[in-house]
């Protein structure tokens, strides 16, 4: 995509989306998602589900709705990031390969041995100091106001991994400089992005990878490569680009909208301010009520037969991860956030997010827990500002907050 002119790449993305919104004109809940124009979604979601668990698009994707076949699709491994000759679905909108999003479930379950030690759901804790200490100087920077994405939560995951990689403190603001931009690449592989955003977006993946690669003896990089093998240099390489270009944007939008529950229901504010160990079940509810990544796309990589349809090799198959966590077969209520429910786990969004869970489910209980102890008046003081064009990520970009 970086040897596109910008009159080749905004044609093609305007092409795509002119495609996506002629049909999403007729009704079709799948084309009306990647508009990703609508502040709440989940309207679309429901219309979704009205046309089944696995419903094929106007646009000619699978989308599946359904939880149980959800679970189903994301653990078989005839679908994957790529086809078994490692091409992409005609809908993918941008192959960003500098991203290593469309690594094969091979390579993920490498790079998940690869750091279990350093990334496993248990290693993590090791970074908690680390976190709390980057939190915690960030609130001491902060007035009365601020806004809890663009000052704290994006900031905070951002200082994180700056210290994980051991960015040099002279690149580290431009290192921040590029995060936001990183943080669209989910969103840029469904929904065609605009023309400065999806340029910055390819700057900011050449740039990441060529300072790692230019230092690959420090920090966490160095950690991972020490495992050893032939392809140690390119996996601690994968999993640093992964962390920053699904990491990040995760932690922020798991931070912000945790918070944001509990901020819009008093009662459940205080008791979990005088039980931390709710924290964690606060953090479950919300991947499962307004997770992170809300659409997972995958290919099939032969013919399959799925729930009496037939999925073509080489056609994708798109699980909406937010319709599936709130399916009513399973989820008593699944509009109300509720941290004591006891019905299955939330679905996640894949084999990447599966790498960079565990350190942004730690960022955040650190995150929520300097909240509600340094900010006991802490609210929301004006409208959630969401990014546009981003169905995947549902990223926030603004929400004003108040501790007065």
């Amino acid at each position: 995509m970086s040897n596109l002119t910008d009159s080749e790449l905004g044609g093609m993305m305007q092409l795509v989306r002119g495609t996506q919104w002629y049909v999403g004109m007729f009704g079709d809940p799948y084309a009306l998602l990647l508009r990703a124009q609508a502040d709440d979604p989940y309207p679309h979601y429901e219309l979704a589900r009205e046309q089944g668990r696995l419903y094929q698009s106007p646009l000619g994707s699978w989308v599946c709705t359904g939880h149980a076949l959800a679970a189903q699709v994301l653990a078989d491994p005839r679908f994957d990031a790529r086809t078994a000759d490692g091409g992409t679905a005609a809908q993918h909108v941008l192959a960003l390969d500098d991203s290593f999003l469309g690594l094969d479930r091979t390579a993920h379950d490498r790079l998940r041995e690869r750091t279990a030690t350093l990334l496993g759901p248990q290693a993590v804790e090791r970074y908690r100091t680390l976190t709390e200490r980057v939190g915690g100087a960030l609130l001491d920077g902060l007035g009365a106001e601020f806004d809890l994405a663009a000052d704290f939560a994006t900031p905070l995951a951002v200082g994180v991994l700056a210290e994980l990689l051991a960015v040099p403190t002279k690149d580290r603001a431009r290192f921040a400089e590029h995060c936001p931009a990183l943080g669209t690449a989910l969103d840029a592989e469904v929904c065609p992005q605009q023309l400065a955003p999806a340029r910055a977006l390819i700057t900011a993946l050449r740039w990441l990878r060529g300072e790692l690669a230019a230092r690959p003896d420090t920090g966490l990089l160095d950690e991972v490569a020490a495992a050893g093998g032939d392809e140690a240099a390119d996996d601690a390489l994968a999993v640093a680009v992964l962390l920053a270009v699904t990491g990040i944007p995760a932690t922020s939008s798991l931070v912000c909208n945790a918070a944001l529950a509990l901020l819009a229901d008093p009662a459940r504010c205080e008791e979990v301010r005088s039980d931390p160990g709710l924290l964690s079940k606060v953090i479950d509810e919300t991947l499962r009520h307004d997770p992170p990544v809300h659409l997972r796309s995958l290919v099939a990589r032969e013919d399959v037969r799925i729930d009496g349809q037939l999925i073509a090799a080489g056609s994708q198959l798109v699980v909406l991860l937010a319709a599936a966590n709130r399916d009513p077969e399973v989820f008593c209520d699944p509009g109300r956030f509720d941290p004591h429910r006891a019905e299955s786990a939330a679905l996640l969004g894949g084999a990447h997010h599966e790498l960079t869970a565990p350190l942004a489910r730690l960022q955040a209980e650190v995150a929520l827990r300097l909240l509600l102890d340094r900010l006991p008046r802490l609210r929301q003081d004006g409208p959630i500002v969401r990014r546009r064009r981003a169905p995947v990520s549902r990223a926030i970009a603004r929400v004003p907050v108040t501790a007065a």
